[in-house]
């Protein structure tokens, strides 16, 4: 899923695997997701692979890219990284992906919540619905394993 704002910000999450392959018995365990984050902001650009994800998140994000819930944020397990819409113009949308701790990047020197770990996306609400297709079509590779927990 590649997100690209008007002003040259880029978001890219992709999940490349399960953080625990082997594991079938733990909800949790067995349904985190490795995923590859990359950002592209005016103070600079950085990668990381993390699990941030479980596959129930990964489906309620493509459901939150799909249905663009204005003003609303999706929830993660992993706090350490957010995404909230604000409002937009028209066909447009503000998306802020904010990032704390591991996902911050390796040149930040600033406190947690400071304004140069989140990065604004002005992005049409059309490129929404084509992350969503993206990230579905990486999801198909890792199902969900069992029951949500959080139902």
């Amino acid at each position: 899923m590649l997100l690209c704002g008007r002003e040259g910000n880029e978001l890219e999450l992709g999940l490349v695997g399960y953080q625990f392959p082997g594991e079938e018995r733990d909800p949790w365990e067995s349904n985190a997701l490795l995923v590859s984050v990359r950002v592209l902001a005016p103070e600079g650009s950085w990668e990381v692979v993390d699990p941030c994800l479980t596959t129930w998140e990964a489906r309620r994000l493509v459901s939150w890219l799909a249905y663009t819930a204005a003003g609303g944020a999706v929830a993660f397990n992993e706090p350490n990284l957010t995404v909230r819409a604000g409002a937009g113009a028209g066909q447009r949308v503000t998306v802020r992906a904010c990032f704390a701790l591991e996902r911050r990047p390796p040149w930040a020197r600033t406190a947690v919540g400071a304004a140069n770990l989140c990065v604004d996306l002005d992005v049409a609400r059309s490129d929404l619905a084509d992350a969503a297709a993206s990230l579905l079509d990486d999801l198909a590779a890792y199902p969900q394993r069992g029951a949500d927990p959080t139902l």
